[in-house]
């Protein structure tokens, strides 16, 4: 481990300017579970912002001072590293963190410092929490915890999923934008579902979402089949899943949002998502309604819910499992149009408006169920149509 810290020239940067600096938090765990973190956390006993000023030059970083969390974040490169000033003891300060797992240090001077076991839970791939009160002193911890389960895998020890049920309520508190950021990582990380699961088992999920237990729990189970349904036809899928669609959120957490949230009431929520999220959770959950109530649907009937969906057309199809509304879905996307509205109103003599719109749109869907196959069929059937209203 110190090889690798202070191989890194950033890191040793820091080190070699204070004399009394500690690495602490997720970096250190990442390092302990054998993965590398861009994301650096230190304390600093003495002046933070004199010490970044000497060691990051303004034009090299960016930094933003948090001044409530006390807090001073340096993005340089591609890291991002966070400096807090110690007060009082190290251990005071990991005693006050939210998980074991966080709550080791390590310095040049002093190596590993893990007065609470962290090292232990994170061999048995354990989230401990340190204690009752810091959640109290901050509730987003709540949420975190399955948060890190999602992402890690790991299991939630059984005290602290006890502390959750019984400080359930208070999720409410912490601002929306910090419990949005949170479910946000949970809705993109690789063990979400199982997550998911357990925060719903513990009363989390229902004081975030604004669903009764019984329609929490059917969306927790059709997501748990959207899961696997993706997960076997992934790499033949037109979709980049862990590509961002919008504020963090990849698009397979976007996938797992549109069902979760599914029927809630988007300002009851404990959620504060992008315009761009909305819209699309607007759309597509009226969408899933109507094929929920009536799934006996005929070609002309997908069309138009394809249609009504837009861009978010491939979403709807995943979110059926029906292997035959994706490829529909698909074909329907890549669909390019036969005519352009220019050669619509020269053929019609239609001006631009909404009956040009309904022309293009009914082109587009006879071509989508086979009625029109090529530029010429369709300059027909406009011609004919066009002819039949003359009088």
């Amino acid at each position: 481990m110190r090889e690798t810290i202070l191989g890194d020239p950033l890191i040793a940067g820091v080190l070699d300017a204070c004399a009394d600096v500690f690495l602490v938090g997720g970096f250190i765990r990442d390092l302990l579970i054998g993965t590398r973190s861009r994301d650096i956390d230190f304390i600093v006993r003495g002046d933070v912002r004199g010490l970044i000023s000497k060691i990051f030059p303004e034009e090299r970083a960016t930094v933003i001072i948090f001044k409530k969390a006390m807090t001073v974040r340096v993005v340089v490169d591609d890291y991002t590293m966070d400096f807090s000033e110690l007060r009082g003891s190290l251990e005071d300060d990991l005693s006050g963190r939210d998980f074991t797992m966080n709550a080791v240090a390590w310095s040049a001077g002093r190596g590993i410092i893990d007065p609470l076991k962290g090292r232990e839970d994170i061999v048995k791939q354990r989230i401990r929490a340190i204690c009752e009160s810091n959640f109290v002193n901050d509730p987003l911890r709540l949420l975190r915890a399955y948060r890190f389960a999602g992402e890690l895998g790991w299991r939630i020890e059984g005290k602290t999923r006890k502390i959750v049920k019984e400080l359930a309520g208070s999720i409410k508190l912490p601002a929306l934008e910090r419990t949005t950021s949170e479910s946000i990582r949970l809705l993109n990380s690789r063990y979400c579902v199982k997550a998911v699961k357990m925060a719903a088992a513990d009363g989390l999920l229902g004081e975030i979402i604004s669903l009764d237990a019984a329609r929490l729990g059917d969306n927790i189970r059709k997501l748990s089949r959207l899961d696997s349904f993706i997960e076997k036809r992934r790499e033949g899928l037109p979709i980049s899943f862990g590509d961002e669609f919008s504020q963090g959120l990849s698009h397979i957490g976007l996938l797992r949002a549109e069902q979760l949230l599914s029927g809630s009431t988007a300002g009851k929520n404990l959620l504060r998502l992008s315009r761009a999220s909305l819209n699309r959770l607007n759309v597509i959950g009226p969408l899933l309604s109507v094929y929920e109530k009536n799934r006996r649907i005929n070609r002309t009937k997908l069309y138009d819910l394809l249609a009504a969906a837009g861009e978010g057309a491939m979403d709807f199809a995943l979110l059926t499992r029906r292997k035959g509304f994706v490829r529909e879905a698909r074909r329907f996307l890549a669909m390019k149009g036969l005519l352009s509205a220019g050669k619509i109103m020269e053929i019609t003599g239609v001006g631009a408006g909404p009956e040009l719109g309904s022309l293009l749109r009914e082109v587009r869907k006879m071509q989508f169920l086979g009625k029109l196959r090529n530029e010429n069929d369709a300059i027909r059937w406009l011609s004919s149509r066009a002819n039949d209203k003359i009088p």
